[in-house]
């Protein structure tokens, strides 16, 4: 999928937020956090080759040499539910008291871009565990890259994300701040 649609499926992880908890003023920094978790997995995307490089282009890149590939490839360990699992616990035990929302924010904004790869190749989804790589549709419906379903998932993850700053941005303004 290109970066805009996993950027725009990503920032709907912002929907979990109000369940977990209350809607304040630190919400406003869940954003670009999820903006950049939707992102971040395809740090390890080479510099030749695909035509995607949304963070660092590829950084892992210089670890090739090292690992000969064997984990830091594209859609290797940084689309595992163990990295997903790895910062969740991470962020949880950093921001889990301060910012309850941020974990399961970021976790849900990361898990979103492997999620929606499956759709048009296969993943690494049990790094480090297999090395064996999987699809969720078969390989006759794999969705081309900047396609119609790519647009089309696009488009709703925007009017989605449209809907919840519509819905929950005002209340962030209109909280009383306790002087006291």
């Amino acid at each position: 999928m290109t970066w805009r649609t996993h950027l725009a499926v990503g920032a709907n992880a912002l929907w979990i937020a109000p369940l977990i908890a209350p809607i304040d003023q630190s919400m406003l920094v869940l954003i670009p956090i999820a903006i950049v978790a939707s992102l971040l997995p395809d740090i390890d995307a080479s510099r030749t080759g695909a035509k995607i490089h949304y963070i660092g282009g590829g950084a892992f890149g210089m670890f090739r040499g090292l690992f000969s590939g064997k984990y830091f490839h594209h859609r290797g360990l940084m689309h595992s539910f163990f990295t997903t699992l790895v910062l969740f616990v991470l962020l949880t035990i950093f921001f889990g008291r301060r910012l309850p929302a941020l974990p399961a924010v970021f976790a849900l904004s990361y898990f979103s871009h492997p999620l929606i790869d499956g759709f048009n190749t296969t993943v690494g989804y049990l790094y480090p565990f297999s090395r064996k790589r999987f699809a969720l549709v078969p390989r006759s419906l794999y969705q081309k890259v900047d396609g119609t379903v790519d647009n089309l998932l696009f488009f709703l993850a925007s009017l989605t994300f449209i809907l919840f700053c519509a819905l929950v941005v005002p209340q962030l303004f209109s909280i009383q701040q306790n002087p006291f």
